[in-house]
């Protein structure tokens, strides 16, 4: 009977353990969009879209509740996206490449390449070239055609979703 209890007390905690490990997993992921300005880029996408729709479809009496969607709805838009990216790079890098990342672009190499790479300084080029030198950095360049090719899915339907998502709420009102 002791033996019983051990594996029922084992069989409960080890889904718990690789669920809260794999919890991390991705909130790593989100984290690592956020630090190298991925995130920064499909919200600048999200401004520009509604940009050009005010262009097209300004706000009017009859369009205010889509306008008031689309200005409301920002931040589930970059939620979407970021649930598209996440499998691809869970797919593409192991769980530690990812805090090696993430942590690279929280440097303060990695965030002045993001903010002005043209005032790097040589330190600066330097750990940039490290970084790529490394084995993660290696595998990032050597993981660089598959992963535009599947980025660029994920964008293309998320950017067509919310492009198609505007025009209903705008066009038909």
């Amino acid at each position: 009977m002791h033996h019983l209890k051990k594996f029922i007390v084992c069989f409960l905690l080890i889904p718990m353990v690789f669920t809260a490990q794999e919890s991390d997993y991705v909130k790593d992921i989100a984290d690592y969009l956020d630090n190298n300005a991925s995130m920064k880029q499909y919200e600048y996408a999200y401004d520009a879209l509604l940009k050009m729709m005010a262009g097209t479809y300004p706000k009017n009496d009859r369009n205010a509740q889509g306008w008031e969607y689309l200005e409301t709805n920002k931040e589930k838009a970059l939620a979407d996206i970021k649930k598209k990216l996440i499998p691809i790079y869970k797919a593409n890098f192991t769980h530690g490449e990812i805090k090696q990342m993430s942590a690279f672009y929280s440097s303060e190499t990695g965030l002045q390449l993001i903010n002005d790479r043209s005032k790097m300084t040589a330190a600066h080029k330097e750990e940039l070239n490290a970084f790529y030198n490394s084995t993660t950095g290696q595998k990032i360049i050597s993981k660089q055609e598959i992963l535009t090719k599947e980025i660029g899915m994920a964008s293309d339907s998320w950017s067509r979703d919310l492009y198609e998502t505007s025009l209903s709420l705008l066009q038909n009102e």
